[in-house]
Order: C-alpha cells, then sequence, then structure tokens
C-alpha cells in the first residue's frame, strides 16, 4: 500500500484520524493504546463482531509531512507485516496474540539493546556495521562516542542493536557491598 496524504493536514489531526474508533454494521474497531516513537505510530487494536470472540492486533503507521500537500500523511503497516520497525513498546506485545513471532523477538531484541549498559572504556564488538571494533571514549546526551583506528564516530541508541559482544574497561572494577 502506498501513502495517504491530507492536504493541510497537522501531525495531531493525523493521529487523531488514525487512532479514532469505528462501528460499521455492529463490527467495532477501538483503540486500547497508543503512541508515536519518532514518526512512528503503534496502536493496539480491537476488532469486536457480533457473536464472535475480540481479535487483537498491533498497527504500524508510518508518518510523514509532504510539502506539496502542506500536510501529514502516512503508510499503514501491522505486526503481521512485520515491519522493519522495532520501537513498539514492549507491554503491546503482551496485550496480543503473537502473529509474527520473528518480529516479536526482534522486538525484544531492539528494547534489551537500548538499555545496554556501557561505560567510557569498553571495547564493543560489531556486526552489521563496517567498523568491527571500537572503544568507547565519551557520551554526548544519548548518544555514545567511539573511537576506533584514531576515528571518533557517533553511536546512538538505535546502533546499539548491532553490538555482539562487550568487553568492560580493563583496570580497577568499582567495590560492591552486599
Amino acid at each position: 500500500m502506498g501513502w495517504l496524504f491530507g492536504h493541510g493536514q497537522t501531525r495531531s489531526q493525523l493521529i487523531g484520524h488514525l487512532t479514532r474508533d469505528e462501528e460499521n454494521n455492529g463490527t467495532t474497531r477501538h483503540c486500547l493504546r497508543h503512541c508515536s516513537s519518532g514518526n512512528v505510530l503503534w496502536t493496539v487494536w480491537e476488532i469486536r463482531r457480533p457473536n464472535e470472540a475480540p481479535f487483537r492486533y498491533i498497527g504500524c503507521d508510518l508518518m510523514a509531512y509532504d510539502k506539496s500537500c502542506a500536510g501529514w500523511g502516512y503508510k499503514d503497516l501491522c505486526e503481521e507485516m512485520e515491519p522493519l520497525y522495532y520501537s513498539c513498546p514492549l507491554a503491546y506485545l503482551d496485550m496480543v496474540p503473537p502473529a509474527a513471532p520473528a518480529w516479536s523477538d526482534q522486538v525484544r531484541a531492539w528494547h534489551a539493546a537500548r538499555s545496554r549498559p556501557l561505560a567510557i572504556g569498553d571495547t564493543l564488538t560489531f556486526s552489521g556495521l563496517s567498523i568491527i571494533e571500537a572503544v568507547v571514549v565519551g557520551k554526548r546526551g544519548r548518544t555514545w562516542i567511539m573511537a576506533c583506528d584514531g576515528a571518533l564516530y557517533a553511536l546512538p541508541p538505535r546502533m546499539l542493536r548491532h553490538i555482539v559482544d562487550q568487553r568492560p574497561a580493563s583496570g580497577p572494577q568499582p567495590l560492591t557491598s552486599n
């Protein structure tokens, strides 16, 4: 499916449009939860049909601004399409029956990577990047600064999933008390 844009539509109007409840011939579609991560809108939907058990699924809407129509638009996806976006809140996975286990695993891995503790001096090994190994030398905001072969590189949180090995900085370790 392609992109759909609304002339002069604001981002908040688009989100309101994408999360509104609907009813048609006794079938209801209710948005249980929604949030945005950048320009990705995550939703949990419940569909109720007469004489049937409710059905839930996770929606993923990509949002963008189009200058030609001076408005925001979207491209809709769902978890069964296994979108290449993994910022879906973990709580949403628990609200729906698994429709795409491989995608759910990627979402869990994405969240685990973003919460990975790093420290200055750690040596990181990567997979899927042009840099194989680098040492953490600093931090600016949420972005880590790495050194590799005399050059500095930024490692934003979204790239932490590429770390396959982490060796702590050598030297004295902090004392822990029981």
